[in-house]
């Protein structure tokens, strides 16, 4: 399997296979490793159980083989294995130094301790969304080549009484005292085995460790030296403390920052889209009260005209409510007809009845005008029916103003006259003469 398809197998695990890494850092978790087993083939990934120092179990992703070292001009093959933490990539990887059976670490070496943990300058200064696993790599194998942390057994070795203890007290995963740990070339799925499948089962002439033998017995030190030493650790350990703590900081204050922009970048998109809609209605008011002025400078010109002829009584019934279009003209028509027909169907009704005429002369008659009115009523729903149509294109308006323009006199406004139709005519009192209501 491809390692990018075993890797999206991996972190898209469920239940009991679930890795604890976080759903927005598993593209970077999946990158770098894709990018480190790119450029370091000789290193393979698994995921494997990983114990912290409180004894809490996690599966982890993990890369493990041989990462070359060059030293005095010959190639060497270190092997390590670089663990992948939950909070990777804001938390630093873990990376173990694990020596064959014929290896020993270098006593008092500068960035490896005793149980093979590896804090170079790179892991040390570990910046989230700057720092990778391909740098750290390639950074270790120089640093690797300037101070070589493995040298090969000499005859008779045995190791110090210290290094008897059941387990490394500084981290609780050590590969070094792991049960059953017994790197060696030849053994199947060891970390030499894996370099070599690694690079397509073709196994890699390697060279030994470097054969230098432990150093003998540190001589009797003065207090002074001691106590120089002692402060130049000291002084070392509280800088590091500061900048991991800085680190974090700085880290954090970043997050809290990129939040607020985001949150900021929100809100001025609904400020904008607020201000755009309070424009838009701006403008159609604008447009509204333009067009009421001109209306409102019509109505003082009418009655200017027609206040003096209200007092002299010179008004002609036939002009003094004049229709607004051709539709509330013919409205007025209908409006006049139907109500003569009706006015003509009640004489006729009297004159039946006083015997001024025979129910055969009614019938005829009321038969006809019947016809007519029906006919007049249906002309009249026709011309109520499009009167409702242009006014809800007139209510519409307002929202189309920016689209359309200014609205034309075809539409009709609040000023247009209209009519229903049938009897309900007379007692909306539409017909009424508002200058003779002004008496």
């Amino acid at each position: 399997m491809a390692p990018a398809d075993w890797l999206d197998e991996q972190l898209g695990g469920r239940g009991a296979n679930k890795l604890p890494y976080r759903s927005d850092a598993k593209p970077v978790v999946r990158q770098h490793l894709l990018d480190l087993v790119t450029d370091f083939p000789s290193l393979i990934l698994r995921s494997q159980q990983y114990t912290h120092t409180n004894g809490a179990q996690v599966p982890l992703l993990m890369a493990e083989g041989t990462i070359p070292m060059y030293y005095q001009g010959v190639k060497y093959n270190i092997p390590v294995q670089v663990w992948l933490p939950e909070a990777y990539a804001r938390q630093p990887p873990i990376m173990y130094v694990v020596p064959t059976s014929t290896m020993i670490i270098k006593p008092s070496h500068s960035f490896v301790d005793a149980s093979g943990v590896v804090s170079s300058p790179y892991v040390r200064n570990w910046m989230y969304g700057r720092s990778n696993l391909v740098d750290m790599a390639q950074d270790t194998s120089i640093q690797f080549g300037q101070d070589p942390p493995l040298f090969s057994k000499p005859p008779g070795w045995k190791p110090p009484a210290a290094a008897q203890r059941p387990q490394d007290t500084f981290q609780a995963h050590n590969p070094i005292h792991s049960p059953g740990n017994t790197h060696t070339a030849s053994q199947p799925g060891s970390i030499w085995g894996g370099a070599v499948a690694a690079l397509g089962g073709n196994r890699p002439t390697q060279q030994s460790p470097p054969h230098t033998p432990p150093p003998a017995a540190a001589q009797p030190e003065n207090l002074e030296e001691v106590f120089r030493k002692a402060a130049r650790e000291q002084l070392k350990a509280r800088v590091q403390g500061s900048l991991t703590r800085a680190n974090v900081a700085a880290t954090a204050d970043m997050d809290r920052l990129l939040e607020q922009q985001a949150e900021l970048t929100q809100r001025d998109r609904e400020v904008s889209a607020g201000v755009d809609s309070v424009q838009a209605e701006r403008h159609a008011l604008e447009a509204c009260v333009l067009e009421m002025a001109g209306k409102s400078a019509a109505l003082e010109r009418w009655l200017a005209d027609n206040e003096k002829k209200a007092v002299t009584g010179d008004i002609d019934p036939d002009t003094a409510i004049v229709p607004a279009d051709v539709l509330s003209k013919q409205a007025l028509n209908g409006q006049a007809e139907d109500l003569a027909m009706e006015d003509t169907l009640y004489a006729l009704e009297k004159a039946m009845q006083a015997g001024s005429l025979t129910p055969d002369v009614y019938i005829k008659q009321v038969r006809n005008l019947c016809g007519r009115q029906f006919m007049v009523r249906a002309l009249g729903k026709k011309i109520a029916d499009r009167q409702n149509q242009l006014k809800r294109a007139y209510q519409n308006a307002p929202q189309q103003a920016q689209q359309t323009g200014p609205r034309t006199g075809s539409t009709p406004g609040p000023s247009h006259v209209q009519m229903p139709q049938g009897d309900s005519w007379v007692s909306l009192g539409i017909l009424s003469n508002p200058l003779t209501q002004a008496q």
